[in-house]
C-alpha cells in the first residue's frame, strides 16, 4: 500500500518486531566480537556471568522488569503502555537467547571480530531506527529514562549520560568480582554510546521518512501510538 506521495505504508507493529529481533542480533554480535556489548545490556550480561543459574535472556527480562518497577515507584503512576513494554521485554529476552545460541558457534579471528563489530553497529543503528518509527511504548529501559526525564524535568541527554555511566560502572564492578577481570566492556561499548544517536537520526530522516510512512495496522496499537507518538518524536529515544 502506498500513499499519495509514493511512500510505502509500513506497519508500526512490524517495525517494533524488527527492532526487537535486530537489536537482539546486534547485542549478540557485539559479544561475539569481543569488543564489548551495548550499554543497556551490560548489567544483565555481567549478572549472567556472576550467577549463571539463569541465562542472559532471562536476566535481561528480570533487569527490564526491575526498571519498570522503579519507574512506577519514582513517578508514582502506572500507564497501559507499561504492559506493552513488559511484553516487549519478554520477547526481547527470548530473542536474545535464540541469537546468542545462533552466534555462539561462529568462527573468530582478529579480522572476523572487526567484521562482527561493524555488522553489530550497523544492525544496532537500524534496530533503534525501527524502534523510533514504531511509535509504540518502548522497552522498559527506554520508558524508565523517558518518564523520569518528563516527571522531574531533567534534560534528556544529562540523565541518559548519568544512566549510561552507572550501567557501565555497575557492570565493571559485577564482572570484576565475578570473574576477577573486566570483559565484554570495551571499544564497541563506547563507540555504540557515541555514534548511535547520530546514525539513528540519519537513518530515520534520510531513509525511513523518505520511503515509508509508519502507521499502526490494528486498532489495539493505534491507541498506544496516539498517546506515545509526540514523546517519541521529541524527548524520548531508545538507549541501546
Amino acid at each position: 500500500m502506498r500513499t499519495e506521495d509514493g511512500r510505502v505504508v509500513f506497519p508500526c507493529e512490524l517495525s517494533l518486531m524488527l527492532g526487537l529481533l535486530v537489536v537482539a542480533c546486534s547485542v549478540c554480535l557485539f559479544i561475539r566480537s569481543g569488543y564489548g556489548v551495548t550499554v543497556i545490556s551490560s548489567i544483565p550480561l555481567m549478572v549472567s556471568y556472576a550467577l549463571p543459574v539463569l541465562d542472559f535472556g532471562t536476566w535481561n527480562i528480570i533487569y527490564q522488569l526491575v526498571l519498570i518497577c522503579l519507574c512506577v515507584l519514582v513517578t508514582r503512576r502506572f500507564s497501559g503502555g507499561y504492559i506493552i513494554s513488559i511484553v516487549e521485554a519478554l520477547l526481547f529476552g527470548a530473542f536474545l537467547n535464540v541469537m546468542k545460541g545462533a552466534t555462539s558457534g561462529m568462527p573468530t579471528s582478529p579480522e572476523l571480530d572487526v567484521l562482527y563489530l561493524v555488522l553489530a553497529m550497523v544492525l544496532l543503528f537500524f534496530a533503534v531506527s525501527f524502534f523510533m518509527r514504531a511509535y509504540i511504548p518502548l522497552l522498559p529501559c527506554d520508558v524508565f529514562i523517558r518518564d523520569v526525564v518528563i516527571t522531574f524535568h531533567i534534560r534528556y541527554r544529562v540523565f541518559k549520560t548519568v544512566f549510561d555511566v552507572f550501567c557501565m560502572s555497575a557492570s565493571a564492578v559485577i564482572c570484576w568480582f565475578a570473574l576477577g577481570k573486566i570483559t565484554d566492556l570495551g571499544l564497541g561499548t563506547l563507540i555504540s554510546a557515541f555514534l548511535t544517536g547520530y546514525f539513528v537520526s540519519l537513518i530515520t530522516t534520510r531513509v525511513f521518512d523518505r520511503f515509508f510512512v509508519f502507521e499502526p495496522a490494528t486498532g489495539f496499537f493505534r491507541k498506544f501510538v496516539s498517546d506515545d507518538k509526540p514523546v517519541s518524536q521529541g524527548k524520548s529515544e531508545p538507549v541501546e
